[in-house]
């Protein structure tokens, strides 16, 4: 087993010092420098902070107190894999779980491929190209980089939650695939071109007055890395399937309404409690967009504890600057209202409860 995981650590090594050497001479096909929507917030520090904090939306299994100490227990594991997955039942069990539902028991595998290996995948190749396009030295090894520095970040912030075995499957296989699958222009132009696969997050806000999981005030809300298909299927163009991925999965259709805007529906499930057990609630979601950058978004019953969700991106209102202002309001299943601000060039706005109605 040793010799396998160091084949494993090998592969990794190896896959970084190629990008290095031989970047992919084609695209972009995700990154589209746009002065609007959500694609005008898009930047490698606003898709780090988004990726590493994207599990405190299900605020009952993930927050981001005792860092350090759940950092410890990541290291434990990476360093000790074998041990790792042994005490999850062993290799068997391992790749039933995370890698080949083989007995189709338990839905860990599922965000292994949807969220890990196609979202990131997606997120590692669009950081590589806005390297390239702002012209940075080794595009495709410097978001190789940030791209395991800010999976070790997330899956630090997840160990609130998850199982030891978890960061073995996402750090050693998924994640490293991923970059190599996207690194591909075939791979990249297909699910560009074909699955039309983009990413929605939210706008991310700091709530200074918000109870914390130490009980003290302050905490951040509306975060949330989401990916959209659009997929092309039977010849149709103006009516096609839709799908919102990440910790809310919606299904519906998507109407192009004119040459640039797009209004899409799903329905589905948010999460609510992460393993043992996993439980979700009935959600849907209207999104407008306009070349695939998003304008707007109304959620019901999504995560965060929220009744609703109403994000309003830069350039809807106000000039399309880079202070272009983008709003937030929530409302919580208990009716408190939250409301926030963002601009353009942050990477985090500011948000405030409304203290009469909050908890």
């Amino acid at each position: 087993m040793r010799k396998m995981w160091l084949a494993l650590l090998t592969s990794m090594a190896a896959t970084l010092a190629g990008f290095a050497q031989s970047p992919p001479p084609q695209g972009p096909f995700f990154y589209r420098d746009l002065d609007y929507g959500s694609e005008s917030q898009f930047n490698p520090l606003s898709s780090m902070f988004t990726w590493t904090y994207d599990t405190l939306q299900v605020p009952a299994s993930f927050s981001d107190y005792d860092l350090s100490g759940r950092w410890i227990r990541v290291r434990e594991n990476l360093g000790h894999p074998q041990r790792a997955i042994d005490s999850r039942g062993g290799m068997a069990a391992f790749i039933n779980r995370q890698v080949l539902p083989y007995k189709l028991s338990e839905p860990d595998w599922i965000p292994n491929y949807t969220l890990h290996l196609m979202g990131g995948g997606m997120v590692f190749r669009k950081k590589a190209e806005w390297f390239e396009a702002h012209g940075w030295p080794l595009p495709y090894l410097s978001s190789a980089v940030l791209t395991v520095v800010e999976e070790l970040a997330q899956e630090t912030v997840e160990k609130a939650s998850t199982k030891a075995d978890d960061e073995i499957a996402d750090v050693y296989l998924f994640m490293p695939l991923a970059m190599l699958l996207f690194s591909n222009d075939t791979m990249a132009r297909f699910a560009s071109d074909t699955l039309h696969l983009g990413e929605w997050p939210y706008q991310p806000m700091y709530d200074p007055n918000a109870e914390n999981a130490r009980g003290t005030k302050g905490q951040f809300t509306n975060v949330g890395q989401n990916f959209f298909l659009k997929p092309e299927v039977f010849g149709l163009k103006k009516h096609r399937p839709f799908a919102f991925l990440g910790m809310t999965n919606l299904f519906g259709v998507t109407h192009k309404v004119n040459a640039t805007d797009s209004v899409s529906w799903g329905l589905g499930a948010a999460m609510v409690h992460s393993q043992d057990p996993t439980t979700v609630r009935f959600s849907g979601g209207l999104f407008w967009d306009r070349n695939d950058s998003l304008l707007a978004s109304v959620i019901v019953h999504g995560t965060d504890n929220l009744a609703v969700r109403l994000n309003v991106y830069p350039g809807v209102v106000g000039p399309r600057a880079w202070w272009a202002p983008g709003l937030y309001v929530g409302v919580g299943d208990r009716g408190d209202v939250s409301a926030g601000l963002t601009l353009r060039i942050l990477p985090v706005g500011f948000a405030r409860v409304n203290p009469r109605n909050a908890k």
